[in-house]
């Protein structure tokens, strides 16, 4: 498990990177240890993304008629292999590439960054899910919402990649268009397959 002291540290570079200070990256442990210790970062994700995914499946619920709902069982599989999948596959996508891109060197650090920083991502879609859950949020302000947090956390994933990569503009973003593109994809291959 994680440590307190790894947590705490680790959430401090992630929160230093959110405000896109120079010294953020001093926070991370950037050993081979340490990279693989952050993938364990997505157990303090799972509060923020359960809250999400019952605010996403309440709404599902209404908004479908009772043919087309596949299930409450389907709908959390599609979510739990969703988030298991997103969470590995720009590592290993960028692994493969991280020679031929000349990031080779900062790659670990990107990664590590990442994972640290997906827990603040996040945070701001639990927090539009519980506003949901609870009543205090309609569909409108909901969606306007998730799109506010939507921006934010693409800024800030061009913050980690400019940051942990030491890469310009227009590298950080198209390693930010990435990410987002495999993560539509993947959704959207998952709703195809469990029939949403």
């Amino acid at each position: 498990m994680l440590e307190r002291n790894e947590i705490a540290r680790s959430l401090t570079g992630a929160w230093e990177l959110f405000l896109d200070r120079p010294g953020a990256m001093r926070y991370f442990d950037i050993s081979m240890e340490g990279f693989w210790r952050s993938f364990r970062a997505i157990v303090l994700i799972l509060p923020a993304y359960v809250l999400t995914t019952l605010a996403e499946r309440s709404v599902a619920s209404t908004a479908l008629m009772p043919s087309q709902d596949p299930g409450d069982f389907l709908f959390y599989l599609d979510s739990a292999i969703g988030l298991g999948l997103d969470w590995v596959t720009l590592p290993i996508v960028l692994a493969l590439a991280a020679r031929p891109l000349g990031i080779a060197e900062h790659y670990g650090a990107f990664i590590i960054a990442r994972n640290w920083g997906s827990v603040i991502a996040v945070a701001p879609f639990g927090f539009v899910g519980l506003l949901v859950l609870i009543g205090l949020a309609g569909m409108e302000v909901a969606n306007f919402l998730m799109l506010a947090a939507l921006m934010i956390m693409l800024r800030y994933n061009y913050l980690i990649a400019r940051r942990a990569l030491d890469v310009g503009f227009g590298f950080a973003v198209g390693i930010v268009v990435l990410d987002l593109a495999l993560s539509l994809t993947i959704s959207l291959t998952l709703d195809s397959v469990f029939g949403f």
